[in-house]
């Protein structure tokens, strides 16, 4: 297999519309982290430019520009909280949030991406949000049953169309193998549970659909024009090598993507970069680019020491440590606009052993059939 070598990750300097050259993005360069969050989940590249099956999402002409001007200016302080804020439990809900019950926010990350998104499609101009996370049940022999969730619907104010959206963001590792064409389950979830695969046959075949049946357009009062697949989120490739083929999957050329190593190769990546600093990068930061202060960095070789450890931890029931790939974001100095602060130039995963095999069996697997798989998915 033909492969092309990447070193810093080049597409962390694309612009906000995935097609030109123009500098740090606004999820990259934003001082406030709330700033960047909600820019990564409405203005970096989508991870599919084609969806098997159904349409990647669209947005009205002209709306992301006007989105990215306004959230340039905005203040930070009434834009939506981070996890790790809203962890901390002192975050008192703005009078913009649409969900002001602290209690029911929840912390997943493909949760707060979904309300970052509903934030910005309530003040985007070009467009209506009309509806968001909205049950669909239906009335059977054995009572309400539950058919599914509608993620967004919304209407174009230009051709006053009806648009559904499914939204997911996601983060897969292309497991390693012989095989000459890329295949859409050969990216597993780095806990190894969920598929690329897997999550687009139920999107399209589960949730796209739902739009259209009468028990939604009943409860909408609108008849739904267009569905599309809303996917954000990373590819992780083996020691940042990009396989050929991946147009046939429909992965977008300027889909956001990183490298993922075992240890010794990520301490010779590391070896190679002299100058540059790391820190480990919490699952609450994996959204946009991390923006760390000199305090928060780790030179590798500590972190090395730190990593073979936790790999080899001898504890019966720290399997979920050994076993887990790690997150690194390698790291630069900001800048004179930031004296004293690192900014990420590229990230990748640091996967223990045996993670590598175990990856490539979870790829050889069939799809589960049936509501297990659905909700494997979910």
């Amino acid at each position: 297999m033909t492969v092309r070598e990447l070193g810093p990750d080049l597409s962390l300097t694309r612009g906000g519309d995935g097609n030109r050259p123009s500098g740090p993005p606004l999820w990259r360069r934003a001082a406030s982290a709330r700033t960047r969050d909600l820019a990564w989940t409405t203005l970096s590249p989508p991870l599919l430019a084609a969806v098997p099956g159904a349409a990647p999402a669209r947005w009205p002409a002209g709306t992301l520009a006007a989105w990215q001007h306004w959230l340039e200016a905005a203040d930070p302080a009434t834009l939506p909280a981070t996890i790790d804020e809203l962890a901390d439990g002192h975050v008192a809900p703005s009078a913009d949030d649409p969900d002001q019950d602290p209690a029911s926010r929840s912390l997943r990350l493909g949760r707060h991406a979904e309300r970052l998104l509903h934030f910005a499609l309530r003040h985007m101009q070009g467009l209506s949000l009309l509806a968001a996370n909205v049950p669909v049940r239906c009335a059977g022999r054995q009572g309400i049953r539950t058919l599914g969730e509608l993620d967004f619907i919304w209407r174009e104010q230009a051709s006053g169309a009806v648009v559904h959206w499914e939204m997911a963001a996601k983060f897969y590792l292309m497991a390693p193998g012989d095989s000459q064409v890329a295949r859409a389950q050969d990216f597993v979830g780095p806990n190894l549970v969920d598929r690329l695969g897997d999550k687009l046959g139920h999107i399209v075949h589960r949730q796209l659909p739902l739009g259209c049946t009468a028990e939604a357009q009943a409860l909408l009062g609108h008849t739904v024009d267009r569905s599309e697949v809303y996917l954000l989120g990373w590819l992780f490739y083996h020691d940042g090598r990009v396989p050929p083929g991946l147009d046939a999957l429909g992965i977008a050329p300027d889909h956001l993507h990183g490298w993922w190593s075992t240890l010794d190769d990520w301490a010779a990546r590391a070896a190679a970069r002299p100058g540059l600093r790391w820190c480990r990068l919490p699952r609450t930061g994996w959204l946009s680019g991390a923006l760390v202060p000199e305090s928060g960095t780790e030179e590798a070789g500590a972190l090395r020491a730190m990593l073979a450890q936790r790999f080899a931890d001898p504890r019966h029931d720290h399997g979920w440590r050994r076993e887990s790939p790690v997150m690194l974001c390698e790291l630069e100095p900001a800048g004179p606009e930031a004296p004293g602060w690192w900014r990420e130039c590229s990230r990748g995963f640091v996967v223990p052993p045996g993670w590598e095999e175990r990856a490539l069996a979870r790829a050889a697997e069939p799809p589960r059939p049936g509501p297990q798989a659905a909700q494997d998915a979910a």
